[in-house]
């Protein structure tokens, strides 16, 4: 395949090693110098953008997540070769689209890549209950095939290598996905959070677990104090503050839900376009990490149902059901 001209803006930035005096030109310098990692984030804004990052090393390079097409794939696809290095490893993150969409560009054009992946995540894109890869089969016509199995399975905690520089392996459980991977850089002090971290952009919460994903924001902070954090979607930046940023946005969502639409446990048409216009007052100029108009909306009912409650429209289909029903019965 043929890769499409770079027509998206990429970022590349070195972090000085932790501890050293100077940048990262004074580091490089001497029989001492610290091998660094170029930390590469394919940016393009607007609703539905998403970061992939690949990880440049002296002489091979790590791609994490893949974009949610083969067109935004082959983009990135394209700086990469521009480098002349080797891709050595392809790491998928989680079970969505939007990270694992564009993976047949990267398969295709770097085929002696390693394909990694927890068995957790192998296995829900395998069996796709969500129906996550018919959708992009849909929409990318019949040149898409299905992701392919890893050809090897990581585990938490476990070490890899980009250029002899460690790259450890985190798994997060039921926090905005069923199964997450992060990666984290401990000599660049770096952490790439994936969408545990959307930073002023409205996450998706179609799969998230309301209780555990802010414990998993407090256990972040704590584990990667004065780490630099690389979301899922957004711009970089402190730890500290994008975590706690996305669990001021997790509390106000769902205090909406719990005090203005389930104080009689039924969320009526009324209560969600005022919660949707409260989200949208209270985080202006926020796209949507899918990029779909409607996702406020499959948000707020997802809360709801998480929470126990019922939609005002669900409630009077069954009503109307069971009128049906009765006057049918003989």
């Amino acid at each position: 395949m043929r890769a499409a001209p770079l027509t998206i803006g990429l970022i590349a930035i070195s972090l000085a090693f932790a501890g050293c005096d100077g940048g990262a030109d004074d580091a490089s310098e001497g029989a001492d110098a610290v091998a660094e990692l170029e930390i590469h984030r394919p940016f393009r804004g607007g609703p539905g953008s998403v970061n992939s990052y690949w990880l440049e090393g002296a002489d091979e390079i790590l791609v994490f997540d893949t974009q949610r097409s083969i067109a935004l794939g082959e983009r990135v696809v394209a700086a990469i070769q521009e480098t002349g290095k080797p891709v050595t490893a392809i790491v998928i993150s989680h079970y969505d689209p939007g990270h694992f969409g564009g993976l047949q560009a990267f398969t295709e054009a770097f085929p002696d890549a390693e394909l990694l992946m927890t068995a957790e995540v192998a296995e829900q894109i395998e069996r796709d209950l969500s129906g996550y890869v018919e959708r992009l089969r849909e929409s990318q016509g019949d040149d898409y095939q299905a992701p392919p199995g890893p050809s090897r399975l990581i585990e938490n905690r476990e070490e890899l290598t980009v250029s002899d520089v460690p790259v450890l392996v985190h798994t997060l459980d039921n926090t905005e996905a069923e199964s997450m991977t992060l990666l984290s850089i401990p000599s660049q002090q770096a952490v790439l959070a994936v969408d545990l971290v959307a930073n002023r952009m409205h996450p998706d919460f179609a799969d998230a677990d309301l209780d555990r994903w802010p414990l998993a924001l407090d256990r972040l902070t704590r584990d990667f104090s004065g780490y630099t954090l690389y979301p899922g979607h957004g711009e970089p930046g402190p730890v500290s503050l994008l975590a706690a940023n996305q669990k001021g946005y997790l509390t106000f969502v769902r205090g909406l839900v719990e005090r203005e639409m389930l104080a009689d446990g039924i969320a009526s048409e009324g209560e969600i376009s005022a919660a949707i216009a409260a989200i949208r007052s209270n985080y202006p100029d926020w796209e949507s990490v899918t990029g779909r108009p409607a996702q406020l909306r499959r948000n707020l009912e997802a809360i709801v149902a998480q929470l126990g409650g019922e939609m005002e429209a669900a409630v009077a289909e069954e009503e109307a059901e069971d009128e049906t029903v009765e006057e049918d019965a003989p």
